[in-house]
């Protein structure tokens, strides 16, 4: 490892404690532009961060084919991964064959081979794992065997649940307490591998508490690193101030969802408390796409202060969340972290939340906006009312959401995994 140093003050405390250069590979599912969900985007802003503090970086991730590409700066090695997992879409491989090629591609040999290759070709210092859909925990025994540091950071529920959300239409979208023997088999295996692992990280305690509880990562170390979100606070501070301009200004209060349309997510019984509010000015805005599309589409022909825009891009997701007042985030399952939630935050805005998995670590109840319990129709209906009474709600919840974000800048992220990776506390 080559020493090297850098002068932002930030960083100084590495400095005194002695700051090494790392080879660090990022293994994760997929890779952008790739973009399945928070997990990429929380680990495409890791390697950029990481690589600008001076370390060496390489993310390995599987594709429709073997390549090697550089994406925005970071070495990209993509392999197609052999068994269940070839489809571009996992959700188009029928549900048995899912399940089992989570359960064969644990003895997967053709993946075990090619990952021990490209782990011998980067010779790295730290090895973090991710999201391992299609790569599976194969790569912690490979690791432990080449006697490299080992980080896994939690993203989802693969680990327990090869469906991933711990639920499935069997359980109607609640969370699921008597899982098959199948999906026991993939939580024990993957639980006994778990034991390669040096240390394990969440972007919350919850998160995190969910498998240390059941058995997962007893040698590890632990540690809650919360996921990061790039921003300028000169412009969230400019959409703060028109906000507050505009206040006593707007006739109506809108409201936006923004995110994968499903029962997890708790579209449903959203909408359900949407039409039950009185108010006829009011307004609903829904981005997204999932297999709930053609429902949320039917719902706009019966009430017309619904309005379903679609899947958006990262420039039409800022232009809603300016144009809204208050981010709905539903869900009916154990979320990880919540990152729409940090989108709102940007943006001026308070939210309200189901109280279920993180979004209750993020949003504080009665500050930056209101938790509800999931399902409640009366509770979700009183806290959008609340606002509609009372527009200058809106803007001193915004404000304290706005002072919020100095908790999720990719400098302190930088810093806790940094940490980790050299085994400090």
């Amino acid at each position: 490892m080559e020493e090297i140093s850098n002068g932002n003050a930030q960083f100084d405390w590495q400095l005194r404690r002695g700051k090494f250069a790392l080879r660090v590979l990022l293994i994760n599912s997929f890779y952008a532009p790739d973009i399945r969900g928070g997990a990429e985007y929380s680990v495409k802003k890791l390697a950029e961060g990481l690589q600008s503090n001076g370390h060496t970086i390489r993310v390995l991730c599987t594709g429709d084919s073997d390549i090697e590409e550089v994406v925005d700066g970071i070495e990209i090695v993509r392999f197609r991964p052999h068994g269940a997992h070839k489809k571009k879409n996992i959700h188009d491989v029928p549900r048995w064959r899912r399940l089992l090629g989570h359960l064969l591609d644990i003895w997967n040999m053709g993946n075990s081979k090619r990952l021990s290759q490209e782990i011998n070709r980067f010779a790295p210092d730290v090895i973090n794992t991710n999201n391992l859909y299609g790569i599976t925990p194969i790569v912690w025994k490979i690791a432990k065997r080449k006697n490299i540091r080992l980080v896994h950071t939690i993203r989802d529920y693969y680990l327990m649940c090869p469906l991933v959300a711990m639920s499935c239409k069997k359980t109607n979208g609640k969370k699921c307490v008597h899982p098959g023997f199948g999906c026991q088999l993939h939580r024990n295996l993957n639980r006994i591998h778990s034991k390669y692992v040096d240390c394990v990280t969440a972007p919350s305690a919850l998160t995190l508490n969910i498998l240390v509880n059941d058995g997962f990562f007893k040698k590890g170390e632990k540690k809650v690193i919360a996921n990061a979100t790039d921003f300028d606070i000169s412009a969230v501070k400019k959409i703060l101030s028109v906000r507050v301009a505009e206040a006593g200004k707007r006739e109506n209060v809108s409201f936006v969802y923004l995110g994968t349309l499903s029962e997890q997510k708790g579209i449903r019984w959203m909408i359900d408390s949407f039409k039950a509010i009185e108010n006829k000015t009011c307004k609903l805005y829904i981005a997204g796409k999932g297999d709930l599309q053609d429902y949320v589409m039917e719902e706009t022909k019966k009430d017309n202060r619904i309005e379903f825009v679609g899947f958006l891009n990262e420039r039409q997701v800022s232009e809603l969340l300016q144009k809204a007042d208050v981010l709905l985030c539903p869900s009916l399952w154990e979320e990880p972290f919540g990152r729409v939630v940090l989108d709102a935050y940007k943006n001026a805005m308070p939210v309200i939340c189901s109280n279920m998995g993180a979004l209750q670590e993020l949003v504080e109840n009665g500050e930056t906006g209101f938790v509800v319990e999931a399902r409640n129709l009366e509770q979700f209906k009183a806290r959008m009312t609340y606002y509609i009474e009372d527009k200058k709600r809106i803007i001193k919840q915004a404000e304290n959401a706005v002072n919020q974000l100095e908790k999720y800048t990719i400098e302190h992220q930088l810093i806790e995994f940094e940490k980790v990776y050299n085994g400090w506390e």
